[in-house]
């Protein structure tokens, strides 16, 4: 995977110089910042999945999103700092590359894994006889699997062809690859905006028209988060390193959003689990379950699979 280049070297530090170091030691210092809150939230969640068993399917795509923004804020909180100051301390090429290669990793993941999660979402809100009857038991799990392993190829034949970590590099299967990645990260943007839209007009224009809420709201505000904090940054390894042009603003400002983006589902998770009135004296088990709307949501897939087989049977 190609790594950003150096900034150059001034002599004396100009006054433009100095003012990207104030603008980039500030982006910095936001960036850890958010990175901290990040891992205590991701922490949180990951450790209130692990422990209680919800009744909702979409926990384990949750476990996997916590899993991935925890390694991605880990080593996103070591990366950003030769990233934004490359002049002032470096990393050796080898832990460079690891760091990238894993924080890499756990973006694609995590954009596949939102993909999934709106478009089981998307089946569930339209067909919920079929989700709830004939829905394969473990599809989740073989989901999650098969996403994780397929980034996991993608990225070592991008870290294999694009460094020298593995051996020699291939200038055109790096273009290639990146290309593709281009293409796939169109397609998942795609994906989630569809089914996004599908379910906002289900939620304002179905049989009992109201607001969005529980699970279906959580996703619908998980896929703008993306869109407006996690999107910047594969738009700026795509500029990278198929020779875009970018501002210079954007590549520092990308890495403060990336921060942003996995740092905030947890926010996400536990404003909307939360009672209007009682703050913070609900058990934060009560207040998970609320946004996994393991109550709301699945009483209503009952009830309106209910439906579907009455019709059917009629």
């Amino acid at each position: 995977m190609m790594e950003p280049k150096e900034a150059p070297q001034h002599v004396g530090f100009p006054p433009s110089i100095q003012e990207d170091v104030a603008f980039n030691l500030a982006i910095l210092f936001l960036t850890e910042l958010l990175s901290l809150g990040g891992l205590l939230g991701n922490g949180v969640v990951l450790w209130l999945l692990v422990r209680n068993a919800y009744r909702n399917p979409f926990s384990i795509y949750l476990l996997d999103v916590a899993c991935a923004d925890l390694v991605f804020l880990s080593c996103h909180m070591v990366a950003v700092v030769s990233d934004l100051l490359p002049g002032q301390l470096g990393l050796p090429g080898t832990i460079q590359t690891i760091l990238t290669t894993l924080r890499f990793l756990c973006y694609i993941v995590s954009l596949s894994l939102l993909a999934a999660i709106s478009m089981e979402q998307c089946l569930a809100t339209f067909f919920p006889a079929w989700y709830l009857c004939r829905r394969p038991r473990h599809m989740t799990t073989y989901v999650c699997a098969f996403i994780w392993a397929f980034c996991l190829l993608l990225d070592l034949l991008l870290t294999g062809a694009c460094t020298l970590f593995f051996g020699e590099s291939s200038s055109h299967l790096c273009w290639t690859l990146w290309v593709m990645l281009a293409a796939l990260l169109a397609a998942l943007c795609c994906a989630m905006c569809v089914s996004s839209l599908f379910l906002l007009l289900r939620m304002e224009h179905g049989p009992h028209g109201h607001q969005p809420r529980g699970f279906t709201a959580l996703v619908l505000l998980a896929v703008l988060l993306f869109l407006f904090c996690g999107l910047p940054f594969g738009i700026f390894w795509l500029s990278w390193n198929l020779h875009w042009h970018i501002p210079h603003y954007f590549y520092h400002l990308s890495f403060l959003t990336a921060g942003m983006h996995s740092a905030a589902k947890p926010a996400i998770y536990f404003c909307l689990g939360s009672a209007p009135g009682r703050g913070l004296r609900e058990p934060l088990r009560l207040v998970f379950q609320r946004a996994l709307g393991d109550e709301t949501d699945m009483r209503a897939r009952r009830e309106a699979s209910h439906r579907g087989l009455m019709e059917v049977t009629a």
